[in-house]
């Protein structure tokens, strides 16, 4: 039998479906999945908003990467390891920016967060991406510990779209 991910992007509320408010969730053969990565979301834009389950327990730096519409991201209430404050994605202590939505124009930074990851930033307009560098950077400061731009490695890099199967993502 062949294994295949389904990932399904499930209506939130039946009203916002149509404004982009999507819930990821993942399974392989019926089993949930706990990591969120650059297979679960391609490109789409039509994605304004997410929500992350109690369940997703791993997410890679480049998951977001191209999801230029992406206004919010919202964290489940009992998740053990993420969190999300101003519409931004943080680890659950909040001391690390996970992501910047690309379409988001302002968020408030919490005056834990003194990590940025690679990507969190990735697609966000100038101005505002320094802002947000500039926040991290006093709020490193404020508390007496280095600024932390975590880099990742992801060299060879083994992530490839099998351009011949069809895309675990379907709308």
């Amino acid at each position: 039998m062949k294994k295949t991910v389904f990932i399904a992007l499930s209506l939130f509320f039946l009203i916002t479906g149509s404004f982009g408010l999507k819930e990821v969730r993942a399974e392989k053969d019926g089993l949930p999945l706990t990591i969120l990565d650059n297979h679960s979301m391609r490109p789409n834009n039509n994605v304004t908003g997410i929500h992350i389950g109690e369940d997703i327990a791993s997410i890679e730096a480049d998951t977001f990467r191209n999801q230029i519409n992406l206004r919010y991201i919202e964290v489940a209430e009992g998740n053990p390891y993420f969190t999300s404050f101003s519409y931004c994605l943080y680890d659950k202590e909040m001391t690390t920016l996970i992501c910047f939505p690309q379409a988001l124009d302002k968020a408030e930074i919490p005056g834990s967060v003194t990590k940025i990851n690679q990507y969190a930033l990735y697609g966000v307009e100038p101005e505002i991406k320094e802002a947000v560098k500039e926040a991290i950077k006093e709020n490193a400061a404020k508390r007496g510990t280095e600024y932390e731009y975590i880099r990742y490695n992801f060299f060879p890099y083994n992530k490839q779209w099998p351009w011949n199967c069809e895309y675990p993502l379907t709308d």
